[in-house]
């Protein structure tokens, strides 16, 4: 649960779970799980039962490398006592820190004394908790099973260990859990005091997320000065500094739907930025075409759906993948790794 990688692992399990909820209900629980965090620097809403009812998922399902992938996360999950059909949605935050270690809320049929009950009997996690003005936080640490080792006698002997790699959470309300590091999720016990500012008090990330309060996938982010101090303008192909916010959409439907715009601080560094992203596209359109690879094809037909413009001090940029389209990289993608 502290990595970003968890949160896919939970879309493509509840794709398999075949929950589905109306989109009006999932955009309301969207909006009251940014009354669990904490304000940060990036937030993403991520709709589970409208990409559960995609054909992405049913194509990502039909290839057999993934689907052992997906097998795999069902039982990690299940080892750290969560039921694939308690999940909901989810939103999380990335505090200014960085981007390494988000905070999650997530909203579902949570039943903390069965969640707790499960992980408690669970061989493969340590539960311990704590109190945090006057609310339990829990505290799940993975066991390493122990490594038989030959005594002089013969004997097999072996101690098992407790891993670092320690992930905190507690319930902010019956239907909604928050996860992430300890220190994050006293951070969001302080929101739910008045302590400490929450994310819905920061209107530039909140107003970019109602843009589409519908689409599968959510996100804004604000870059904070202490997140892109250690890069040059040479670092990179484009000079984002210039670039105030990012937000968009991701949706899912027939295919793949992008949306997405950065802001910037006036109209004459976004369309330098709109040029350079296309000369870039352009350039690599042209490098896969030219190879002759038939396995690249997919690919260059991708980018060919990508459209980047320049509106004021805005830089647009859309993309669609039918599912035709989305077949052909994804049956390419698993030959690669067979």
């Amino acid at each position: 649960m502290r990595k970003i990688a968890f949160l896919m692992v939970l879309v493509t399990i509840t794709a398999i779970a075949g929950i589905r909820v109306s989109p009006a209900r999932s955009a309301t629980r969207g909006v009251a799980l940014l009354d669990a965090l904490p304000d940060g620097a990036a937030v993403a809403v991520i709709d589970f039962q409208k990409i559960a009812g995609s054909s992405l998922w049913a194509a990502i399902n039909a290839q057999d490398k993934l689907k052992s992938e997906i097998d795999k996360a069902q039982s990690e999950m299940a080892d750290m006592g969560v039921k694939l059909a308690d999940v909901h949605t989810i939103a999380l935050v990335f505090s200014r820190a960085g981007l390494n270690s988000p905070t999650l809320a997530l909203a579902g049929g949570f039943e903390e004394n069965d969640l707790v009950a499960r992980l408690r009997a669970s061989g493969k996690v340590k539960l311990t908790s704590e109190k945090y003005r006057n609310i339990d936080i829990y505290k799940v640490s993975s066991i390493v099973a122990p490594v038989p080792s030959k005594e002089p006698s013969g004997a097999k002997s072996g101690v098992a260990t407790v891993k670092k790699d320690e992930t905190s959470f507690f319930f902010y309300d019956a239907n909604t859990l928050v996860t992430g590091s300890t220190d994050a999720v006293r951070a969001s016990i302080d929101v739910k005091s008045g302590s400490r500012p929450g994310l819905t008090q920061n209107s530039k990330l909140t107003d970019a997320l109602a843009q589409n309060p519908t689409a599968a996938i959510r996100f804004a982010f604000a870059p904070a000065p202490e997140m892109t101090s250690g890069l040059q303008a040479g670092d990179l192909p484009v000079d984002f500094s210039s670039v105030t916010l990012i937000f968009g959409t991701i949706d899912v439907g027939s295919g793949i739907d992008l949306n997405a715009t950065l802001r910037s601080d006036n109209p004459e560094h976004a369309r330098a930025i709109s040029e350079r992203l296309n000369a870039l596209l352009s350039m690599a359109s042209g490098l896969l075409g030219s190879m002759g690879n038939s396995k690249m094809a997919p690919i260059t037909e991708a980018l060919k759906t990508v459209s980047i413009v320049s509106a004021d001090a805005d830089v647009k940029i859309t993309g669609n993948l039918p599912m035709e389209l989305l077949n052909s990289l994804l049956s390419s993608s698993t030959k690669k790794v067979q």
